[in-house]
């Protein structure tokens, strides 16, 4: 999500904690694509993960990159370069994707309090296993605000690896809405179902679903809650997830036999 003005569904689930000012915001794409500093072999093992490398903004960051804005990817899993799970998608194991425990730190703010919002999002999703937990302690995800200068945009969420969840979204309390006025709770909890879509699998709709696209969903989507740059409404207005964002997370994580956590 660009740090959020960038995002939508086109998740190949893969198929899909932003530290620099010159991020952008996830919802607003930029028209041209930054990999300045970035060699090569990181383009490359990217685009092992299912990137598109011609659609891609990857910035370095501490501990890693930034990539398309608000996903951030460590240098440990890329150097670990064991992209088994990417094959298809990469997305949490079956077995975790039941109970991934979720920490608001984020404070007595409206991000605060559009956490439960960012979360029942998901877990209303029927027909599917994924579950949020939340908790006060030791946490799968933990969920804080952004340090001063840490991030440009609303938000920033950690890519899964490994069967994995990422472990980390940051929000940026420093951000205006679209309006130009402060951040509503409700939108803060959209805000937040859009990077917990990171931290469970989802790419930017954008990305072609990371490659390769989740069974039974379209190449686009207008109404994701993972869209990025075209329209940045979508998010902040969204009532619900998409149809399809429901439709993808059935398939990603559910108890039938070709369901995609599995693989």
């Amino acid at each position: 999500m660009k740090t959020f003005k960038l995002g939508m569904l086109i998740v190949i689930a893969i198929g899909m904690v932003r530290c620099s000012n010159d991020v952008e915001n996830d919802i607003q794409q930029e028209s041209t694509i930054t990999q300045q500093d970035v060699s090569s072999e990181i383009l490359s093992k990217l685009q092992q993960m299912g990137f598109d490398m011609d659609k891609t903004s990857v910035i370095p960051s501490k501990g890693g990159y930034i990539v398309d804005g608000d996903i951030f990817i460590t240098q440990e899993t890329l150097e670990r370069g064991d992209f088994q799970k990417q094959a298809f998608i990469s997305i949490v194991d079956c077995n975790r994707a039941g109970n991934i425990r979720i920490q608001n730190a984020l404070g007595n703010n409206a991000a605060g309090r559009g956490f439960q919002r960012g979360i029942d999002l998901w877990n209303r999703v029927n027909g599917t296993t994924l579950r949020l937990i939340p908790v006060n302690n030791n946490p799968d995800i933990l969920v804080r605000l952004a340090n001063p200068g840490e991030i440009g945009g609303w938000g920033l969420g950690e890519f899964p690896t490994n069967g994995i969840e990422g472990g980390l979204i940051i929000l940026n309390l420093n951000e205006p809405s679209i309006d130009g006025d402060p951040v509503t709770a409700r939108e803060w909890g959209n805000i937040l179902t859009h990077e917990i879509g990171h931290n469970i699998g989802f790419l930017h709709a954008e990305q072609g679903f990371f490659g390769t696209q989740v069974p039974g969903t379209p190449i686009n989507d207008r109404n994701s809650i993972m869209t990025s740059g075209s329209n940045p409404s979508v998010v902040f207005n969204a009532n619900n997830v998409s149809r399809n964002d429901r439709r993808a997370v059935r398939r990603m994580y559910s108890n039938r036999n070709n369901r995609l956590c599995g693989r």
